[in-house]
């Protein structure tokens, strides 16, 4: 089969399933094939695929029927302007998230602030990027998972910042019982969204994202409490912890951080207008 005739019949077959992005993940997944861009497709619509490639291909798209996420398929997300390597196990990187490191560099830079904890941190994308643009920066990014261990200290070595962030695995805070580290600020997007929630989200999200990043239990504020209680001991005077929230969280984050004697307190929205971010200082 030729470009023009598999893309086609692979469109149909993602269309049926109602997937929404059915061409641009078709398109996707043959330049994954090919290992070519999507000008390259455009250009060469005669060119004929061979056996293995055409197999290769119609796997690709079972999985994508299946509503397997086509970032996991592809094993990258662009996040920050990089591209990142994610695999099954993490969340995602979501463009809402980059409203949340937008806001931390500002501080960052404004505070010039130097020690950075990213926690529950998934693929590392949050502080390996403010590792990336913040060169004077040290960045520990943290998680209890073994397939965040291994995702983010692949990106760590992708974008050859070693020096400046670590991974450490440990459940939220354990890794410092003793005190041993403080920072200037903590940045997070923890799992917020409801227990109850859940079995009513999209297929792709409920059936392939991993339930331990989404899942906030009964009121969707676990972690909050947590990394707002636990977090406050080891930041520096005026230090800062930044959340990503769920769009209906802003007051219940916002008393949290009252409660536990920040001030300052400040909640920025996504480019769709809803609260996205909640920021407090200590």
């Amino acid at each position: 089969m030729k470009i023009r005739d598999i893309l086609p019949r692979a469109y149909e077959l993602l269309k049926e399933e109602q997937i929404d992005t059915y061409m641009l993940d078709a398109q996707l997944l043959l330049c994954k094939v090919l290992n070519k861009d999507k000008l390259f497709l455009i250009m060469n619509r005669d060119l004929e695929l061979n056996s293995h490639e055409q197999e290769e291909f119609f796997k690709y798209i079972n999985m994508r029927k299946n509503k397997m996420p086509v970032k996991y398929i592809l094993g990258q997300c662009e996040f920050m302007g990089m591209n990142f390597f994610i695999r099954e196990g993490v969340l995602i990187p979501r463009p809402d998230t980059e409203i949340l490191v937008e806001n931390v560099l500002e501080i960052i830079n404004k505070n010039k602030f130097k020690n950075v904890l990213d926690i529950c941190c998934g693929s590392g994308a949050i502080g390996v990027s403010i590792g990336n643009i913040i060169k004077d920066s040290n960045v520990i990014c943290s998680d209890i998972s073994d397939v965040a261990k291994m995702v983010t200290t692949e990106n760590i070595k992708r974008f050859s910042l070693e020096k400046r962030v670590q991974f450490i695995q440990s459940d939220l805070f354990n890794f410092t019982k003793h005190g041993e580290y403080k920072f200037d600020i903590i940045v997070s997007n923890p799992p917020y969204i409801e227990e109850h929630v859940i079995p009513t989200l999209m297929e792709d999200v409920k059936e392939y994202e991993p339930y331990i990043a989404l899942c906030g239990g009964k009121d969707g504020l676990d972690f909050y409490r947590k990394i707002v209680e636990e977090g406050k001991k080891l930041l520096v005077e005026s230090g800062v912890i930044a959340f990503e929230i769920g769009y209906n969280q802003k007051d219940a984050v916002t008393e949290i951080f009252k409660n536990n004697g920040f001030k300052e307190v400040v909640c920025f929205k996504d480019l769709a207008g809803l609260d996205r971010v909640v920021i407090g200082k200590i």
